[in-house]
């Protein structure tokens, strides 16, 4: 049957070809490695044929050029065998190789490319430093080379005996027109297909071809939240949002601070160290019942003698969302988060707070501020130091990621000791490096050696490094005058069925506070990175004037949390027995689950399906729509009653 396609077509049919064949066995492989629950042959079909449907437009559009070639000029050389294999080869090898690239990241992310996929390709330094020491890449570029020959020799095979004859110009012209049309149509046939398999995201996952989600993340990278999604008319979102953040602020539409918290006093002298444990999640730590990891020894001992909330849930999977959540008390609104989409604007953070007040503020990070685009956002909005790679010795041990930890948590300690013999306060945050691939760690006698180049033992090295901060900031006197947060960025990676998977949000929070008052409490209550910052402002004795959308946990019962949450381009809104999530074009979805502490979810049929489901939806809506209107507005700037920047400059001249 072959013999009758024209050659050329055989020829250009190749890249598609070789497309839907790598995109099935990567499937196949997928499936059998990251599929949730029992095996299911039926299911796997079904991932297979939408994804041959997820692929035949982006495969037609990938074989377009060399199709449009052959439709308009001879290209005598391919009618010899060697010159169609060195081109069938190289496209082969790159679509094997791109196999294998998204095979990794699925492996961390859960997920086909998306948002994360972009925002690496923005540190190509980083980025390409941490894949060649994480992988042998020379192994699988020669893989990806056998499986390019092994393309090859198929399309070889089926292209043999081909001649390319001249053709009249009417003829090249319709079929380069044939061409171009062909790739028109797929090009919306591919805007057109279902983004979603079913309810299950991982499914859905599976199904999609890499590529046009690359193209999707994208396009998508800087959204409007009014145009695509869900919005209620503005002045009912404010009054729902106020209700739901108990910010009367808001509702007022003036500049009201909100009252003091119960668990606030005279505003305490203290120096304030916060902490970013990178890829922290609560599943390595044994105070949280993970005792059997023997990861987190360190955090554990300290665990008692401080205030360990047991149900914080990171608002998303990205260091730059655990920055935003945690210093500027904002809900992760979709797109770009607040450091890249105010990369110059003044942005209400901790850092104003304290520097309002007499405070010296420092940010400590183990690489360079380029990255996520710490700097020049901290720089602008509060933070007078900012410590970077260039700032640690030269002989630190490193990865591309930057200096270990211990460096990192030295460089903080003689900063505080130096705050000390000045007699300044210091409010300073640092965010290490060491858990995160490529996993490599100086040896400190953990449970789980370095050499084994695990997360484990990355865990293990920064839960050392951190308690050894912690013990001599104690032998030293700092932690009599100096209130600690301890948490993790985000969790180590992403799993879960769900739109927004939030068993994998899961991360520790400590407080350690000055004082036996607050010495060996556990807070169940659900909640949220955003209200780290009010709680720590409420610790020490201060009621925030500023536009920060969290609330004092210490404050609160245990029943009746509430978490924001992002993964790609949903956002939601986490409680104690539901989960719902908004999408693009307004394309929401809700879960049910027993309570707080399961991280089993059950589809509801859809969010109008009980008065329930469709508040939260509601409310959800109504705060993300504030937020974005607020940020937008310049109203969530630094001020002395969250005023904006413009209002408090005009008011100091």
């Amino acid at each position: 049957m072959i013999e009758r396609i024209p050659h050329r077509l055989r020829i250009a049919a190749f890249p598609a070809a070789a497309l839907l064949v790598v995109g099935a066995l990567l499937r196949v492989a997928l499936y059998a490695r990251f599929h949730d629950g029992a095996a299911s042959p039926a299911t796997l079909l079904l991932v297979l044929a939408a994804g041959a449907s997820s692929d035949a437009p982006v495969a037609v559009l990938l074989a377009s050029p060399l199709a449009l070639g052959i439709a308009l000029f001879r290209l005598k050389s391919l009618e010899r065998a060697a010159a169609r294999f060195a081109l069938f080869a190289a496209i082969g090898a790159g679509l094997v190789f791109g196999a294998f690239v998204e095979w990794f990241f699925f492996s961390e992310f859960d997920s086909r490319f998306n948002n994360i996929a972009i925002d690496y390709l923005r540190s190509p330094r980083e980025v390409a430093g941490n894949i060649g020491e994480s992988f042998p890449v020379a192994l699988f570029v020669a893989l990806a080379l056998a499986g390019g020959a092994a393309l090859a020799l198929a399309g070889v095979r089926a292209t043999r005996g081909a001649v390319l004859g001249a053709r009249s110009a009417a003829s090249r012209r319709r079929s380069g027109a044939a061409v171009l049309a062909g790739a028109a149509a797929a090009t919306l046939a591919a805007a057109a297909l279902p983004s979603d398999l079913g309810a299950d995201r991982v499914e859905s996952e599976l199904a999609a071809n890499g590529l046009a989600r690359f193209v999707h993340a994208a396009t998508t990278g800087n959204l409007d939240y009014a145009v695509y999604y869900r919005t209620l008319p503005p002045e009912l979102a404010r009054r729902r949002a106020a209700a739901v953040l108990d910010a009367p602020w808001i509702r007022a539409r003036r500049d009201v601070p909100r009252p003091a918290a119960a668990s606030a006093g005279a505003p305490r002298p203290w120096d304030v160290v916060v902490i970013l444990e990178e890829s922290l999640g609560s599943e390595f730590v044994g105070a949280l019942g993970h005792a059997e990891r023997k990861t987190t020894p360190g955090l554990d001992r300290w665990s008692r003698e401080g205030i360990l909330l047991t149900n914080l849930t990171a608002t998303g999977n990205r260091t730059v969302r655990g920055l935003e959540g945690t210093l500027c008390s904002l809900v992760p609104l979709p797109g770009a988060s607040v450091l890249k989409r105010m990369k110059h604007e003044e942005v209400a953070t901790l850092a104003d707070v304290f520097r309002g007040e007499g405070y010296r503020t420092a940010f400590f990070y183990g690489g360079w501020g380029r990255f996520d685009d710490m700097k020049p956002f901290f720089p602008d909005n509060g933070f007078e130091e900012f410590i970077e790679r260039g700032s640690y010795p030269d002989d630190a041990f490193s990865t591309i990621w930057g200096v270990a930890d211990e460096w990192i948590l030295d460089a903080l300690l003689t900063r505080q000791l130096r705050s000390a013999r000045e007699g300044s306060r210091l409010f300073a945050t640092a965010l290490t490096v060491s858990n995160h691939r490529p996993f490599r760690v100086p040896e400190r006698g953990t449970a789980w050696p370095a050499a084994k180049t695990c997360r484990e033992s990355a865990v293990a090295y920064a839960d050392w490094a951190l308690a050894r901060y912690l013990d001599r900031a104690k032998a030293a006197g700092l932690l009599e005058h100096t209130l600690v947060l301890i948490e993790g960025d985000h969790g180590a990676r992403v799993y879960g069925a769900e739109d927004i998977p939030t068993a994998s949000y899961r991360i520790p929070g400590l407080f350690l506070v000055p004082g036996a008052r607050w010495r060996g409490v556990r807070l169940d209550r659900l909640c949220s990175q955003i209200d780290l910052a009010p709680t720590l402002l409420a610790l020490t004795g201060r009621s925030p004037r500023t536009p920060f959308l969290g609330e004092d946990v210490t404050s609160l019962p245990a029943d009746g949390g509430r978490a924001f949450v992002q993964h790609d381009r949903d956002v939601g809104l986490l409680t104690d027995r539901a989960l719902v999530t908004l999408g693009l074009q307004r394309r929401d979805r809700c879960y049910t689950r027993p309570g707080r502490d399961s991280d089993t979810f059950s589809t509801a049929v859809s969010c109008t399906s009980s008065p329930q489901l469709q508040t939260l939806e509601d409310d959800a809506a109504s705060v993300f729509q504030t937020a974005d209107a607020l940020l937008k507005a310049g109203s969530y700037a630094p001020g002395p009653s969250g005023g904006t920047v413009l209002a408090r400059r005009q008011s100091s001249r």
